[in-house]
């Protein structure tokens, strides 16, 4: 989380991106292994190592490219940052609740319900290895109670 005293950036940890595609591609290499092993034309070694490269490849590139914003709270208003990278300003008198839903496996979410209807999931916070996501949903509703009214 990078704040200024102007904004409060959320963002997702290593752990949290890197976790699940080092889990996803160990079974799928197991599973893509254990098919070719019931149609009878087992993986060569040399195919298995390439496949385990490639995946370890893939987790030491998440560990060195920047990760991506998930919120930014600001004194006008809530950015929200969609799975494909665009932003959404969100004018914090727009926000009529600020909830937590459960997620995948049973991971805790922010959702953000808007004026219109509308609800709007976080990338982050997210309760997903992360132990300060009480405090970081405190925060975010802090700043949503100082700001709705324009104060």
């Amino acid at each position: 989380m990078a704040r200024t005293r102007e904004t409060v950036d959320f963002r997702r940890g290593q752990a949290q991106d890197v976790l699940p595609l080092a889990v996803g591609g160990v079974a799928g290499l197991g599973l893509l292994y254990l098919a070719l092993w019931w149609d009878s034309e087992p993986m060569t070694a040399e195919t298995l190592r390439w496949c385990a490269q490639s995946g370890a490849a893939g987790v030491a590139a998440l560990l060195v490219i920047p990760r991506p914003l998930g919120a930014r709270l600001t004194a006008d208003h809530l950015v929200v940052v969609t799975a494909t990278g665009s932003r959404r300003r969100v004018p914090w008198a727009d926000i009529t609740r600020i909830e937590v839903r459960s997620g995948v496996f049973g991971t805790r979410q922010v959702s953000v319900g808007l004026v219109t209807g509308e609800c709007l999931t976080l990338l982050a916070p997210t309760s997903f290895l992360d132990r300060r996501f009480d405090a970081r949903l405190r925060e975010l509703g802090a700043w949503w109670e100082t700001h709705r009214h324009g104060d």
